[in-house]
C-alpha cells in the first residue's frame, strides 16, 4: 500500500526539482496539448514556450509561466506537465 503514497512523492519532489531547474527565459515543451474548460486549445504539445515568469518560492504551489501563441493569454504550467526544456541561449534581461 505504501508504493503509491511514495510515488506521488516522488512525483512532486521532481516536480520541485525542475521548478528550481527551469528558469525565466528557459523554453520548455509540454507533454500534452492544453485545452481551456471550454475546449479551446491554449498550447500546443509539439512546440516550445518561453518562460516568462515563475510563482514565488514560497507560493503554495510552484507553477512556471508561458504566453499562448493560439490566444496571447499567459498560461499558468505545473512542472510536471513539462515533457523537456532547453537553457535559454543568453540570460533573460530582468528590468
Amino acid at each position: 500500500m505504501a508504493e503509491p503514497h511514495l510515488a506521488q512523492h516522488d512525483q512532486v519532489n521532481d516536480s520541485l526539482s525542475l521548478w528550481h531547474l527551469i528558469e525565466i527565459g528557459d523554453r520548455v515543451r509540454i507533454e500534452a496539448s492544453l485545452m481551456s474548460v471550454e475546449g479551446d486549445l491554449q498550447l500546443r504539445a509539439d512546440r516550445y514556450y518561453e518562460v516568462i515568469g515563475k510563482s514565488a518560492v514560497d507560493a503554495p504551489h510552484h507553477s512556471l509561466y508561458v504566453q499562448s501563441d493560439i490566444t496571447g493569454e499567459v498560461i499558468e504550467l505545473f512542472p510536471g506537465f513539462v515533457a523537456d526544456y532547453q537553457r535559454a541561449q543568453e540570460p533573460a534581461h530582468h528590468a
